[in-house]
């Protein structure tokens, strides 16, 4: 009747037992549906396309890993918009270089998964429609009828008239309250003020512009920076996402968590994600964007995401970076030669057998030091339970199922050193070993 999990240790050659503990996992009780995991291509894509290792590393971005959505950076900046509003020539060379290897990514992901779900979101209007006149910090530009929501409309219906690809889901601004003179930002507030543009005005300007085209692209947002204070008031998430609560054409909440960090404990996400679920739970969300922990609490804190915020999906950022970034899935230098990284089979232990369509289901235990979350196909014959065991000693644990019987049972396992390794046949009446340190997927056929 129950998933059974027991835990053991080594003691001088022989196994001593700890203790037992019981994880009740129930596939008839469902909560929320996924839409998959994935990573972000923006900066440093281009040497993907231009490396003498494309095929392989197209391989394990697009086939290997399992992905089920990618997230694309807007690099449509004409120079002289709207002047000109061809992509042939953008502000720098490096935007055409990276409008085209969007396209062609695009191209490359869907040739290997067709069913792959594609987000595209940007990072702030053209500089003409600026206060500042500039990409970087700024907000929207005014002129004598205000804020220029309508400009800003015609802008994303011209991003999609120019680029060759129909995305799944748009996000009309990346980090509404994050301004830098670092790369392309604008400052919005959720309702607008006499300094600051609504983002609910501009939202729901794009949808009346983009809706009468021919299959829109599905509205998501806000992509807050953060799920913790804001710098103008309550909680940034929060507060851009209750202008939208109403709107039937928001499709998903979608959230960054970069109020936490490599220091932050686990514990500490915990009432901020569970906020999530309490307070925004008519709707699915997704998590967009962060890189920051180390790769085993990485695994840990989308777990978090999953059961707590009943997150649908988990996008990691750096899922290409340079080759001095220790937060990228691969890394790549100039020359195209690449990395993989723990990050990268830490994601394909969530992203290769939980797929879209699946839900999560109930899974409830007593051990307060493992990690663990449950999902179930849509043909209700395959468990994927994915378990992180980040206590500093190996772990035992039997599997038994309520209601069903077990068929057979396949995993993976990565700890430090020992990357995705196969586990071969696993028993159905002995326990099977969870590495100190270390995240495992079993695949469960009922």
């Amino acid at each position: 009747m129950v998933l059974l999990f027991q835990a053991c240790q080594k003691n001088g050659g022989a196994e001593e037992n700890i203790a037992v503990y019981t994880v009740t996992v129930d596939p008839s009780l469902t909560y929320q549906k996924m839409v998959g995991f994935g990573g972000a291509l923006t900066w440093y894509s281009d040497r993907v396309i231009s490396s003498p290792n494309k095929a392989a590393i197209c391989h394990y971005l697009f086939e290997d890993l399992g992905a089920d959505i990618l997230r694309f950076k807007n690099w449509y900046y004409p120079a002289d918009y709207p002047i000109n509003k061809s992509a042939e020539t953008m502000v720098t060379d490096g935007m055409k270089t990276s409008f085209t290897t969007t396209n062609q990514l695009y191209i490359l992901a869907k040739q290997s998964n067709p069913g792959v779900r594609i987000l595209l979101s940007s990072w702030g209007p053209p500089a003409s429609l600026k206060s500042n006149g500039k990409l970087n910090n700024g907000t929207l530009a005014k002129n004598a009828n205000g804020f220029v929501y309508s400009a800003f409309a015609d802008y994303w219906n011209d991003i999609l008239d120019h680029i060759t690809f129909s995305p799944d889901y748009i996000s009309i601004q990346n980090e509404p309250s994050w301004g830098t003179d670092n790369w392309e930002t604008c400052v919005w507030r959720p309702s607008e003020t006499s300094d600051y543009p609504g983002y609910e005005n501009a939202f729901d300007s794009v949808y009346k512009r983009i809706s009468v085209r021919t299959n829109p692209p599905t509205m998501i947002g806000p992509e807050a920076e953060n799920i913790g204070a804001s710098s103008f008031g309550g909680n940034t998430f929060g507060s851009f996402s209750d202008v939208l609560k109403d709107k039937s054409y928001l499709s998903m909440y979608c959230y960054h968590t970069y109020n936490f960090s490599a220091s932050t404990t686990i514990g500490e996400t915990e009432s901020l994600l569970s906020m999530i679920a309490a307070d925004y739970g008519d709707k699915p969300n997704i998590m967009t964007e962060y890189s920051g922990m180390t790769w085993l609490k990485t695994a840990q804190f989308i777990i978090r995401n999953l059961n707590l915020a009943n997150s649908s999906g988990y996008i990691y950022w750096e899922m290409v970076w340079g080759e001095d970034d220790n937060n990228a899935m691969i890394k790549i230098n100039y020359a195209g030669d690449y990395t993989l990284t723990p990050f990268y089979y830490m994601m394909k232990h969530f992203a290769k057998n939980v797929n879209e369509g699946d839900y999560r289901i109930d899974a409830e235990a007593t051990a307060s030091y493992l990690d663990y979350s449950a999902f179930i196909n849509s043909s209700r014959d395959k468990i994927t339970l994915v378990v992180v065991n980040s206590t500093t000693h190996d772990l035992k644990i039997d599997f038994k199922v309520t209601g069903k019987t077990v068929s057979a049972i396949s995993g993976v396992q990565t700890a430090e050193g020992t990357f995705y390794t196969d586990l071969g046949a696993i028993s159905l009446t002995d326990p099977v070993r969870l590495k100190a340190s270390s995240i495992s997927t079993f695949v469960i056929t009922i």
